[in-house]
């Protein structure tokens, strides 16, 4: 039997890189390349579809993330579901969150995010928000950190091995005991592991 096969999980980032042909492009497209051939698992997270799109808006259909997958040669990679979200999920494309799941990303959220309140209620007041209007400019920052949130939580939740991204915030939840096994590298770094 042979070497398993590295799991890797794609955050938003990736596909920026791909989509703006940034150099960290070709890393994330040597992975895809290689997930193709059987060399390595490569999933997206279908929370992706519910960030901040290029050019500053948001997605009104999940088809339309999907067609956006496909323009950037990745439609027939594996999509990883977040918690569903009230206002913010795609419904097909989430999972339905126990009281442990919905407590875990909590936890993410603080361990990514300390001092900022982890539900978009205690957020929007705090901050003078409307709480019924997630999609607002200033709604963005909270949401598009609940996005990192949910990114990591559904890579966990598959049992993934590293977490793509250039984002250095993510490296802080490897170095807290509850997420000591959250292991971020950047695509660069993720390339070099498969031929470790």
């Amino acid at each position: 039997m042979g070497e398993p096969i590295l799991r890797f999980t794609l955050d938003t980032n990736c596909l920026i890189d791909i989509d703006e042909a940034r150099p960290a492009g070709g890393d994330v497209l040597a992975l895809v390349d290689a997930a193709r051939r059987g060399a390595a698992d490569v999933a997206i997270l279908a929370s992706s579809a519910s960030e901040q799109q290029p050019g500053g808006a948001h997605l009104d259909s999940f088809a339309a993330f999907q067609a956006r997958m496909i323009d950037l040669g990745l439609g027939d990679i594996a999509l990883l579901k977040p918690i569903a979200k009230y206002g913010l999920s795609f419904w097909d494309f989430a999972l339905i969150g126990d009281e442990a799941s919905v407590e875990r990303e909590r936890q993410i959220f603080e361990a990514l995010f300390p001092g900022t309140p982890s539900d978009w209620p205690t957020y929007a007041s705090a901050n003078g928000l409307d709480p019924e209007d997630l999609f607002s400019r200033p709604a963005w920052k909270w949401r598009n950190r609940l996005c990192d949130v949910q990114a990591i939580w559904s890579h966990l939740n598959d049992e993934r091995d590293f977490f793509v991204t250039r984002d250095k915030n993510f490296r802080r939840l490897n170095r807290t005991v509850e997420f000591a096994h959250a292991i971020s590298v950047t695509p660069a770094e993720a390339v070099a592991l498969l031929s470790a």
